[in-house]
């Protein structure tokens, strides 16, 4: 019994001795990497994305953000056109329609969410959200990734821009979105 208790201990002892060392070595190889900042990955994939927002008599829509959950993936594109207001005749009043253009990687979509704020008085804020990336998006960026861990290198990865957002109104409701151009 004495014996099969101090090879218990040795056992022990020993898997204690390789976790350490397997634990130091796996800080070594994290602390290694380097930080590049933002990556643009290869965005070839341009589409539209569309929402409708439905205004009560006294709410405006005050202001539009694009709001990334993980930092910065989603950004502006430096010649983007925003924000584009159109009016339309056809359209009922109290609806503003919404159409957000953008670059990304393949199999990318961003979410449209629309926020309500009380402020004196009910008001409307449009986030353009992290979407839905499906298998395809993170298949397409896989050898970027591969590369960067093979060189020891890891940063952010931006896999969209926004290239316009254009708003489409009754011409009766156009001042209910008139801070956006403020």
């Amino acid at each position: 019994m004495r014996k099969l208790r101090i090879t218990a201990l040795i056992l022990v002892c020993l898997g204690l001795l390789i976790g350490g060392i397997g634990i130091g070595m796996c800080f070594v190889e994290a602390s290694s990497f380097t930080y590049r900042d933002t990556v643009r990955l290869n965005m070839t994939q341009t589409d539209t994305v569309f929402t409708s927002i439905y205004l009560d008599e006294e709410e405006k829509l005050t202001g539009y953000e694009i709001y990334d959950s993980n930092s910065q993936n989603i950004v502006l594109s430096p010649d983007a056109q925003i924000p584009q207001i159109q009016t339309d005749s056809q359209l009922e009043e109290g609806v503003v329609q919404v159409e957000v253009a953008y670059r990304s990687i393949p199999g990318f979509t961003p979410y449209l969410l629309t926020a309500s704020l009380v402020n004196n008085e009910v008001q409307r804020i449009l986030y353009i959200s992290n979407g839905f990336m499906q298998p395809t998006a993170i298949l397409s960026v896989k050898d970027q990734l591969l590369s960067d861990i093979k060189n020891r290198r890891i940063g952010e990865y931006q896999f969209a821009e926004i290239i316009g957002v254009t708003f489409t109104v009754n011409p009766a409701d156009r001042d209910k979105i008139e801070p956006l151009f403020g």
